[in-house]
């Protein structure tokens, strides 16, 4: 039956493409339902149906750079004894039974996959990656959902700046992907990827330049009052950690230029998490973060291999965690044994997955990049 101007198609509705115009060779008896994955993935000219697509293209390009890089893909577990100990994140715990009857062990999804990661690296990997999902609760908005995609890479002998380079190796050729995808379904090709030369800052730099704000040779007592003159609401309690991410979030990161990569490196030693201190500028860490379009994506060090280190910062995080009301984790005892077996030098980064095709495709909410 050739559709009549008075016929509308319905999703679900199975049309053959002829000539004369669309024909209509049959149509369910019932029509499908407004929240029914036919409706969701369809609706806005099957905008989630197109990034579906354009995710599968992604995960190509960025498993054929690491392949054709010598590296290993490796496959983490999704559950630990110890999620991560890190002050802002929570983690999602899960109780599993241990064999036919047996007690009930606490377990928790992994927010990252890095202890284990580093393991490997303990055992002689040299360059891994893992491509697969990690999960945080309490975070739900645009840019965050519990259980994302993320990529994580290693490279053992190197210091950050080989990571930087990989990223920006990285980033032309996964938003080429996407627009050839694209261009293939006859959808608009957004001009994703036409930016600048990459700016390379340091923490400090960004500071003074985003904030107003000098952190240089400064106690407590002094970051404060410079802060509270800078107009930020400093909180009874505060320590330099909370200050600086306060200035961060509020002052830096809403100013960060949006036509080009941006490069913040040299983090202050307070916010070191598991970066390694710069043997070269004392006070600062060889922790980087990476914006595309003035989004967050990648964060990144020199990575800390130095056991009795790694276990004071744990047991500072585990103390902070409790002093703010905060679930506390177990330490993974297995990932310190293995860097006193001997890790070695190493650089690794984090690297959000939805978010990069959010950035490279257009996307404002990380609804529309998820299927399901």
């Amino acid at each position: 039956h050739p559709t009549r101007p008075e016929e509308t198609l319905l999703a679900g509705d199975l049309v053959e493409l002829t000539a004369r115009g669309l024909l209509l060779v049959s149509r369910p008896d019932h029509p499908p339902k407004a929240d029914g994955d036919l409706a969701r993935l369809s609706a806005k000219q099957g905008e989630r149906y197109g990034a579906v697509l354009e995710r599968a293209a992604l995960l190509r390009a960025l498993r054929s750079y690491f392949d054709q890089q010598g590296f290993v893909e490796i496959d983490a577990p999704a559950m630990a004894t110890c999620p991560g100990l890190e002050l802002h994140l929570d983690a999602i715990e899960v109780n599993v039974r241990e064999g036919m009857g047996g007690a009930m062990q606490q377990r928790y999804l992994v927010t990252s996959p890095e202890f284990h990661m580093k393991r490997l690296l303990s055992a002689g990997f040299e360059r891994i990656y893992s491509l697969g999902k990690a999960f945080r609760s309490g975070e739900r908005g645009v840019w965050h959902n519990p259980e994302f995609a993320m990529l994580e890479w290693y490279r053992a002998g190197e210091r950050y700046p080989a990571i930087v380079d990989d990223l920006l190796t990285l980033l032309p050729l996964c938003a080429r992907a996407i627009a050839k995808v694209r261009a293939s379904r006859g959808a608009v090709v957004a001009d994703a990827f036409a930016l600048g030369e990459p700016l390379r800052i340091s923490f400090t730099e960004a500071m003074g330049r985003w904030a107003g704000l000098d952190i240089r040779d400064v106690d407590l007592t002094g970051l404060r009052a410079r802060a509270q003159a800078a107009g930020l609401d400093v909180r009874e309690g505060d320590d330099k950690a909370d200050i600086l991410m306060q200035a961060m979030v509020e002052r830096v990161e809403p100013q960060v230029p949006k036509d080009r990569v941006v490069v913040i490196d040299r983090w202050p030693e307070c916010l070191a998490s598991l970066a390694r201190r710069d043997p070269e500028e004392p006070g600062t860490a060889e922790r980087f973060e990476v914006y595309v379009r003035g989004i967050e994506l990648a964060n990144g060090f020199t990575e800390l291999v130095e056991p009795a280190e790694q276990r004071a910062r744990f047991e500072a995080d585990l103390a902070a965690r409790e002093k703010a009301g905060l679930p506390t984790y177990p330490i993974d005892e297995r990932f310190l044994s293995a860097l006193a077996e001997g890790c070695p030098p190493a650089a690794g980064v984090a690297l959000g997955v939805d978010r990069l095709l959010m950035v490279l495709g257009g996307y404002d909410d990380i609804d529309q990049v998820l299927a399901f």
